[in-house]
């Protein structure tokens, strides 16, 4: 009941239960004075989502199946629905949205919209060199054009030329393209030409490539279908690029445009029937006409062994493999072998044995005819067709026999790798002395210490001067250390005059240290920079590559041990380049 200035609720039996007043032309209920109390209400909401969070966030609809079934006891008589969005719940089980298709063409004729998606890099570089493949797909007549490109940086170029074609050979303009956020589609330049062409660019959402759907489904049916092809004929990957593209011609004539009640890709696009009659299977022996290709003689085979690798996009011809010549080629002239090959393995068991009895008539004939000459002969001539006819590792090679092997076969060929260690024995050391008195005792140690002074002798390193009090020379040592192959041979005994550099005092002796240590980016970027230009890489040992440092300082070291000068005992060898051991050597 309302009033000038108040109005009042009544329940069911005639009771005031609210009493309302105005307030700036608003009734306000004053709930502080009802004559009930109503948080009974509020409890029974808190408490169905109290209940949702207790039984881990399960949904509200299994709650009313617990409650109406009687499935469980203890749980309150309560109407759990969802009035309200439960934080936990979307932040636990949130999921993606679906898409539904789409039972509307959104296109009215061919180049109206074009799909485009790039897929790569293959692991296997294709014949051509390439390793990215550009999809692109009419959104109309889902007519497909396949593009092989070196790197992603030309996949402008290749789209230009494309649509250049496309648009003269319709005589109509392409309105919209589609594509992902890939850097190789959104760039200044796609966007400069749509700018000009009046071509506006749509992307997908990141990170959702059902929006690019129509050329991501073709991408995949694309790859099956190549996979399948290579295996049958257990082809080389690097034909990657011939599967695909065949691929990509058959399904434009095979697959079905349901909507538009139209069955063809090809025909939608094309105005006319597409012809199946010309198309082979993939990988199949084909034999190649040599039509003038090559000079030959009168009894030369006149057609090479190939595999059928497609359909060639700009002649009416096959393009083919040539085995003997070790090209792809394009020609008409080329006859087809496409049976099965794993199928020509499994032969009937009934012809097998009708062939084996033939066989033994055979053997018994030419058996009861031994003692003919010419019956002789005819056997030696029969046996030299069959062995022609086994598998090449069957045939025994001519004029080898295993009477003149020197030998067991089963030892392999001891080659100079396996002999090397039989050429070091004698002439290196198998004792790795403990000091310079040891190695002084052995004539192997004295030559590869001598050798170690020749090296300083040939690089210029030190010069003898007479010792100054005020000289601080630094000692000298000898470092012995015998060189192993693979196998743990001995190969080389080798000796190393090092500096004692402990004894050297900064700001007198050295400024600073360095050490050139190559860090392992750098060679990870050496390494991939070399694979991607097909570089050569080598690796080299410089035997004394420590006596090519200049010093700046003056450094002076001592005699080394065992190989003192007998005419100037006393003097000290001032060094001119860096030795193995000083601050200053690398």
């Amino acid at each position: 009941m309302f009033e000038p200035n108040n109005c009042f609720i009544y329940n069911a039996y005639g009771s005031i239960v609210f009493i309302g007043k105005i307030v700036n032309n608003i009734y306000q209920l004053d709930l502080h004075h009802a004559s009930f109390n109503i948080h009974c209400l509020l409890t029974k909401e808190d408490d169905t989502w109290l209940w949702h969070r207790r039984l881990c966030h399960i949904h509200m609809q299994h709650f009313n199946r617990l409650y109406r079934k009687q499935l469980v006891e203890g749980l309150p008589k309560l109407k759990f629905e969802k009035d309200r969005m439960c934080e936990a719940c979307q932040k636990g089980k949130q999921t993606k949205v679906s898409f539904k298709p789409k039972n509307v063409v959104s296109t009215q004729r061919p180049l109206e919209m074009l799909h485009m998606d790039l897929f790569g890099p293959s692991r296997t570089m294709s014949l051509g060199g390439n390793v990215y493949a550009l999809i692109i797909v009419d959104d109309f007549s889902r007519y497909t054009w396949t593009l092989f490109l070196v790197v992603k940086n030309d996949t402008f170029h290749a789209f230009k030329r494309l649509v250049k074609m496309l648009e003269n050979e319709k005589s109509s303009k392409i309105e919209f393209i589609q594509s992902d956020h890939g850097r190789e589609f959104q760039n200044e330049r796609f966007e400069h030409f749509g700018e000009k062409h009046g071509i506006k660019h749509n992307f997908s959402a990141p990170r959702i490539p059902q929006q690019n759907g129509v050329v991501e489904r073709k991408n995949m049916s694309l790859e099956e279908l190549a996979r399948t092809m290579l295996n049958e004929y257990s082809l080389p990957k690097y034909f990657w690029a011939d599967v695909v593209n065949t691929a990509c011609y058959v399904l434009n004539r095979v697959l079905i445009r349901p909507i538009l009640k139209k069955t063809k890709p090809y025909e939608l696009f094309k105005g006319m029937r597409p012809i199946l009659s010309h198309l082979k299977v993939f990988g199949c022996k084909c034999f190649i006409l040599n039509n003038g290709k090559e000079i030959f003689g009168k009894f030369y085979a006149k057609a090479n062994e190939g595999v059928f690798l497609g359909y060639a996009t700009q002649s009416h011809a096959y393009r083919v493999y040539n085995k003997i010549l070790m090209i792809v080629e394009e020609s008409m002239h080329v006859v087809f072998d496409e049976t099965n090959p794993k199928l020509q393995d499994h032969v009937p068991k009934i012809a097998y044995e009708e062939e084996t009895a033939q066989e033994k008539q055979t053997a018994t004939k030419l058996e009861s005819a031994a003692g003919n000459q010419l019956a002789k002969n005819e056997i030696q001539s029969t046996e030299k067709a069959a062995d022609n006819n086994l598998p090449k590792e069957w045939i025994e090679p001519r004029g080898l026999s295993k009477d003149n092997i020197i030998g067991g076969i089963e030892h392999g060929v001891s080659t100079r790798r396996k002999l090397a260690f039989f050429q070091h024995v004698a002439f290196v050391s198998q004792i790795e002395p403990k000091n310079v008195n040891d190695a002084l005792c052995d004539s192997n140690w004295v030559v590869a210490m001598q050798d170690e002074l020749n090296q300083f002798t040939r690089n210029d390193v030190l010069s003898l001067v007479p010792k100054i009090d005020v000289m601080n020379a630094i000692g000298t040592k000898w470092v012995f250390k015998n060189k192993m192959d693979e196998n743990g041979n001995i190969i080389r005994n080798e000796a190393r005059l090092v500096a004692k550099g402990y004894s050297q005092e900064e700001d007198i002796d050295f400024d600073e240290t360095y050490a050139l240590v190559a860090r392992l980016e750098a060679m990870r970027l050496l390494l991939a920079y070399a694979c991607m230009c097909n570089f050569k890489l080598s690796q080299m040992d410089v035997k004394s590559e420590f006596l090519n440092g200049f010093l700046n300082e003056e450094v002076y070291a001592s005699q080394p041990p065992g190989f003192e000068d007998h005419l100037y005992p006393n003097h000290v060898f001032k060094l001119k380049k860096a030795l193995y051991g000083l601050k200053q050597a690398p």
